[in-house]
């Protein structure tokens, strides 16, 4: 599937097929945690999701398991399985390390990306100028993984995309907070990061697509911090 066949299609969820139900299902609960479809805090009920799949609730139940184990989800007392809550602590350190992790794929894609790479890029930062502008931030939510998850495939590092996506799976239900309250989604003073690392990108500039990441991580998830608990 590729960008835009995602963000068309309105939902993380949708049926399974029969076969490898269990793998289908943990990918798909991992892309609705990625795209902040998940709430923090969330209670998640295994029989509607496999409702929702269109299959049985062992596959779901093992694929939530499956995130408890890899700290994505929290399992506690009742055997209640939820979408953890956001700490700074936990939010500064992901967000640390995506700086890193995704710097990096932002300078190696500069040198390699194609010409309709980076208008695809381009495209789907549109459709997330157009989503916040509508107030429909559950799209921008989405478009917005989908430029950052697109930057670092260009990459071509399949190591350093799975090390972003598992990132991205305990970061996106956090992102909710930064549309949360009467202010909206907080609009960048200036240039959009995302505008700087294009042009980066088409001057084949490494070292500035890196910065501009970057940048776009840090100071774009800045009002994060202060509706966030200790």
């Amino acid at each position: 599937m590729n960008r835009k066949e995602a963000l068309a299609g309105g939902e993380a969820f949708e049926a399974v097929e029969r076969s490898s139900l269990s793998r289908q299902a943990y990918n798909q609960l991992r892309k609705a945690l990625m795209v902040g479809e998940l709430q923090p805090g969330q209670k998640l009920s295994g029989r509607e999701i496999a409702l929702r799949l269109g299959t049985s609730l062992t596959p779901v139940r093992e694929a939530l398991l499956q995130l408890v184990a890899e700290g994505v989800l929290e399992l506690r007392t009742g055997h209640s399985i939820t979408v953890p809550v956001p700490t700074r602590a936990v939010y500064t350190e992901l967000r640390d390390i995506r700086a890193r992790t995704e710097g990096l794929g932002a300078e190696r894609a500069a040198a390699i990306i194609t010409t309709a790479g980076i208008k695809e890029l381009a495209d789907v930062h549109e459709q997330l100028v157009t989503a916040k502008r509508e107030g429909d931030y559950a799209l921008a939510l989405r478009c917005n993984e989908a430029f950052h998850l697109g930057l670092c495939r260009e990459a071509q590092m399949p190591r350093l995309f799975r090390v972003v996506e598992s990132l991205w799976t305990q970061m996106g239900p956090f992102l909710n907070f930064l549309y949360k309250g009467p202010e909206g989604w907080p609009t960048p003073k200036g240039e959009h990061f995302h505008c700087s690392v294009l042009t980066a990108l088409k001057q084949r500039d490494g070292a500035a697509a890196r910065q501009a990441i970057v940048e776009d991580i840090i100071g774009g998830g800045a009002g994060l911090l202060d509706k966030l608990a200790d």
